[in-house]
């Protein structure tokens, strides 16, 4: 499931759809988890901390729940004893394959495990290709997340726009810059990002040599030498025969 991918077809699923504003944070939650999990086909998400992420109390969540299910958003397997919800987001860019979810993934594929590990799949009985976590670790989502702390649905969706404006990988650009200066905020990452808005920048190159120009050290003019008045004087004095 392409992170990105989705997030812009939800918003351009909102233009045509109504939900209520507690369904849409639930949705960014649920993604931000899934994506935390390494997007599983299903998995579990307790209550406590879906509640926590979202800001919901408890018949809040149900509400909001329900309201994803009625749209066919996600598929919802309520928790048993010393288990976890379970939870299956629909795609709404693959919309030919419900599940949305890499070929790599097993027909039927699910998972208990509660935990928010990355965990390496499988296809054909060899490893995903080191290319294809490279790609994972140069995620956005996941950086913000390995870097930064939680990410609540409006840095989530933030982070959507920007990436629409620029690309994904400007937007960790952005965010390496603010790990390297220990500013881990996402303010800071806007304000890194709107600078290079106004430049003009659209490629790494351009922000690799908006940066060299910016390192430059300023030329300095010097000062006219200005000659000393007493001298000046004494010059004119003798020039007069005084």
């Amino acid at each position: 499931m392409n992170y990105v991918k989705e997030l812009k077809a939800f918003k351009d699923w909102l233009l045509l759809n109504d939900l209520d504003t507690s369904a849409i944070a639930l949705w960014y939650t649920l993604m931000s988890i899934n994506n935390m999990a390494g997007w599983k086909e299903r998995f579990n998400a307790p209550n406590s901390t879906v509640e926590k992420l979202t800001g919901l109390s408890k018949q809040g969540l149900v509400n909001a729940r329900k309201n994803l299910i009625d749209n066919d958003l996600i598929v919802y397997e309520k928790g048993k004893k010393n288990k976890a919800p379970a939870y299956q987001m629909r795609s709404l860019v693959n919309s030919a394959d419900p599940s949305g979810y890499p070929s790599g993934y097993p027909s039927g594929y699910q998972s208990n495990d509660e935990s928010l590990t990355i965990p390496k799949q499988k296809r054909d009985g060899y490893e995903e290709v080191e290319d294809e976590e490279k790609t994972r670790a140069e995620d956005p989502y996941v950086i913000y997340q390995e870097n930064f702390g939680v990410m609540r649905p409006m840095i989530t969706e933030s982070i959507s726009d920007w990436c629409s404006s620029f690309s994904a990988e400007i937007v960790v650009a952005a965010m390496k810059r603010g790990i390297k200066q220990n500013a881990r905020s996402f303010a800071y990452i806007e304000s890194i990002l709107r600078d290079w808005s106004q430049q003009g920048i659209k490629t790494i190159n351009d922000i690799k040599a908006y940066e060299k120009q910016t390192s430059q050290p300023s030329k300095t003019i010097p000062f006219p030498k200005q000659k000393d008045q007493r001298l000046e004087t004494l010059q004119r004095m003798r020039e007069k025969g005084e």
